[in-house]
């Protein structure tokens, strides 16, 4: 009698083993697929607070872009004056590369040089307003300066 209660254990436990395997490969997709989710999110955080760690930084130092509109990739960059309360842009003057623009909206960027030889602005990172306001603020600066860069939509 022991002998086939030790036969129907080890079949028992082996039934188990079989079982537990058997589910594990079913649900190890589902696994994997959880935890490339959960990877790209983590990989989305990191390049989010890398961007916004950007944006903080150039908004200490940028030239403010006098835009009524965000700036966007593409936005054409020159320098512009204020005359008898209207804009004047000065397409002889481009912005040069390099230089780190921000309008008050929170977005920053760089001037680059296109493939026709125009200033636009590139490689746009965000700082939420409120926070691009008090830096701006702290720097002394105010949104609309009368001689100051300006963008426009081409």
């Amino acid at each position: 009698m022991q002998l086939i209660n030790r036969k129907a254990t080890t079949y028992l436990i082996g039934a188990q083993v079989a079982a537990l395997s058997v589910g594990y490969i079913l649900r190890s997709p589902d696994l994997s697929a959880t935890a490339q989710r959960q990877a790209s999110i983590r990989n989305q955080q990191t390049e989010t607070a890398f961007e916004r760690s950007q944006a903080i930084q150039r908004a200490q130092t940028c030239l403010i872009l006098a835009s009524e509109l965000p700036i966007t990739d593409g936005t054409a960059a020159y320098f512009s004056s204020l005359k008898n309360g209207r804009i004047v842009i000065n397409k002889k003057r481009p912005l040069p590369d390099g230089t780190g623009v921000c309008d008050a909206f929170g977005n920053t960027g760089v001037v680059v040089t296109d493939a026709q030889g125009s200033p636009i602005v590139s490689d746009i990172r965000r700082v939420p307003p409120e926070e691009m306001k008090e830096i701006l603020t702290a720097r002394g600066v105010t949104p609309r300066p009368t001689l100051r860069p300006y963008a426009n939509k081409n």
